[in-house]
């Protein structure tokens, strides 16, 4: 049926279909007319998942004849905890026995401290070190900075989670002139240099900070010469899974003038309507005398305290309950791009914040 309609109105079907990042695929198996006329439409919506896709996109986006308009990337390159335990051990092999050749050196008595063979064996480790990372990371991060630049200049919607070795190697500026919404999970755009990847963005407004123990960086390096400087006209700030220490709410806290505590904090954008806190699930453990799990959950009340503290400060900042059951990050991107869902749903609210605010 679909071979007898216009060309015209063809595309939009397939447009709307495709947005799941995965139906294309199956539409370029129906016939020729199929998959010639859903052409553009099957890179409408891209979802990658694994570093083998991602690798292999890379590789057919810079050779392909067809000119990519792509609006909404979703970017998962996350291994497994095991999975990336075995691909260390495996990357830091020369790492182990430099530091085994450096320790049989420091044993030596008759070797001074700053003995040469000393130093020749510490910058050793430090080489290996430098080794492994660039070993783990310089593949995935040279295919993520491939496809940003082939597909940024239409970008509108990006979700992007990587693990921190592959992060940290995204060092080249990026260019992604209409991007509006962005959820990262892996500290993308933060640079180690300290300058972000991202130039500025003024067409970006939606911006979702997913927090990690996985992560290279903490949450609060993006109040730190970051979010000002990558998205200057932001409209919408959401933290999710918080779960460390205050420390993340007062450099927020700074961010939005109302403390001066930190020689580090840049302001947030004027621009800024609304910050959504999400807390991670609190740790579940009580014991005497306390442990390191106490300690974590002490820290965690200390985090939501100035949390609620800081609602009271600032009507824009909005506390919601930690929710036991996450959403994964693909439906977050899909129910934007299909269900046209903002994911902003600010209904499930921490009642102990908003009963402060009316005493």
């Amino acid at each position: 049926m679909l071979d007898k309609l216009p060309p015209e109105v063809c595309a939009l079907i397939f447009d709307f279909a495709c947005r799941d990042g995965r139906t294309g695929l199956s539409l370029s198996h129906v016939s020729r007319y199929i998959r010639n006329t859903s052409e553009l439409a099957r890179y409408t919506s891209i979802v990658l998942s694994g570093p083998a896709q991602i690798i292999a996109f890379a590789q057919f986006a810079e050779h392909t004849r067809i000119k990519l308009k792509t609006r909404y990337l979703f970017i998962n390159g996350q291994e497994s905890e095991q999975e990336l335990e075995r691909m260390v051990h495996e990357a830091y092999a020369g790492t182990r026995k430099a530091r085994i050749e450096y320790r049989n050196l420091a044993r030596n008595r008759f070797l001074l401290p700053g003995d040469e063979k000393l130093r020749e064996a510490e910058e050793a480790v430090a080489r290996e070190c430098t080794n492994a990372d660039i070993l783990l990371g310089m593949e995935g991060a040279s295919a993520v900075e491939s496809i940003l630049r082939t597909v940024g200049p239409t970008l509108e919607v990006l979700d992007i989670s990587l693990n921190k070795y592959v992060a940290k190697m995204l060092l080249n500026p990026m260019s992604l002139p209409c991007l509006v919404d962005l959820t990262t999970r892996c500290g993308f755009p933060l640079c180690p240099s300290g300058v972000p990847g991202l130039e500025p963005t003024h067409s970006l407004r939606y911006l979702h900070i997913v927090d990690s123990a996985r992560n290279w960086v903490c949450v609060e390096g993006f109040f730190r010469n970051g979010i000002s400087y990558f998205a200057p006209s932001l409209t919408y700030l959401r933290l999710s899974e918080l779960y460390e220490d205050e420390v993340v709410i007062k450099d927020l806290e700074c961010a939005l003038g109302h403390s001066e505590d930190s020689d580090f904090v840049t302001q947030l954008p004027p621009t800024l309507e609304r910050v959504v806190i999400r807390p991670a699930v609190a740790p579940q453990h009580n014991c005497s005398p306390p442990c390191d799990v106490c300690v974590e959950l002490q820290d965690y009340q200390d985090l939501v305290r100035f949390a609620r503290r800081l609602h009271q400060k600032d009507a824009r900042v909005k506390l919601m309950k930690a929710n036991s059951i996450r959403v994964e990050g693909f439906q977050e991107w899909l129910d934007k791009n299909v269900k046209a869902v903002s994911g902003w749903d600010t209904s499930d609210l921490d009642l102990d914040s908003e009963e402060g605010e009316t005493e």
